[in-house]
C-alpha cells in the first residue's frame, strides 16, 4: 500500500502518520514499512533549498518551487513503487505530490493541473494507492502550528497565512472532489487524535488495503 495523509499546515498529518504505522506494525508483524514526510527534512535538497526557500533566505522562481519539490518526490520512487497496490510492503506519507498540486497549481497558479499530471506522467512519480485528506478548520490548524515543536526560527511563508491555508483547504476538498491524481478520501481532522486514527484505519479497511 502506497498511502499519502495530506492537509493544511496543522492538519496532523505527520501525527497520524505515526499513529497509522504503529497500527500497521501493531496489526500485521510480516510487513515491511518504510514511512517519510515530504518534503523529505533529511534530504539536501531540503536542506539546501526548500527549506531556506521556505523562510525567505533564498528565491525560486516557478519553475524552482516545483522542480525542487518534485526531484525530492522522484527521489524516492523506485521505493515507493515496491509498495504500491502491496498487502505485505507498506510506504506511508504525509505530503506528497497532491501537496505540490495543491501549492504551485491550484493556489499559486504557477502551472495549470493537466500540466502538472502531465509532468508526473512523464518522470513516472507513483500514483498513491489512496490519499486521505484530513480536514481540519484553519484557525484551529493556525492555533496548533504555533504551539508544535521544530518552529524555532518561525513558522514559513505558507504556515503563517490563515489566508492562504483557507485557499487550500478549498483546494484539497475540490481534489477530493474531482479525484485529482488519484483516489481520494476525507476524514475530519477536527476530533481528538485517536479518533481521527481510528476514522483513518476505517478508510484502509474499506478499501481492503492492508
Amino acid at each position: 500500500m502506497f498511502l499519502v495523509l495530506d492537509g493544511i499546515d496543522g492538519a496532523g498529518k505527520g501525527c497520524q502518520r505515526i499513529e497509522i504505522c504503529k497500527f500497521l506494525q501493531n496489526s500485521k508483524k510480516s510487513i515491511k514499512l518504510n514511512t517519510i514526510d515530504f518534503p523529505n527534512h533529511s534530504s539536501i535538497i531540503y536542506k539546501k533549498l526548500i527549506h531556506p526557500a521556505l523562510h525567505e533566505e533564498v528565491k525560486l522562481d516557478k519553475s524552482g518551487w516545483l522542480l525542487s519539490f518534485m526531484l525530492d518526490q522522484v527521489l524516492m520512487g523506485e521505493e515507493i513503487k515496491k509498495a504500491v497496490k502491496s498487502k505485505t510492503q507498506h510506504f506511508i506519507t504525509d505530503g506528497y505530490f497532491t501537496t505540490t498540486i495543491a501549492y504551485q497549481s491550484m493556489m499559486n497558479k504557477y502551472f495549470t493541473v493537466p500540466d502538472m499530471l502531465q509532468m508526473a506522467k512523464i518522470v513516472d512519480l507513483p500514483k498513491p494507492d489512496l490519499a486521505i485528506y484530513i480536514d481540519v478548520d484553519p484557525v484551529e490548524a493556525l492555533k496548533r502550528k504555533r504551539i508544535e515543536e521544530g518552529h524555532d526560527e518561525g513558522m514559513d511563508i505558507f504556515e503563517r497565512s490563515l489566508k492562504k491555508q483557507q485557499i487550500l483547504r478549498n483546494n484539497f476538498k475540490k481534489m477530493v472532489k474531482d479525484s485529482i491524481f488519484c483516489k481520494w478520501e476525507i476524514v475530519n481532522g477536527n476530533a481528538s487524535i485517536d479518533k481521527v486514527t481510528q476514522e483513518i484505519v476505517k478508510v484502509l479497511n474499506k478499501h481492503k488495503l492492508f
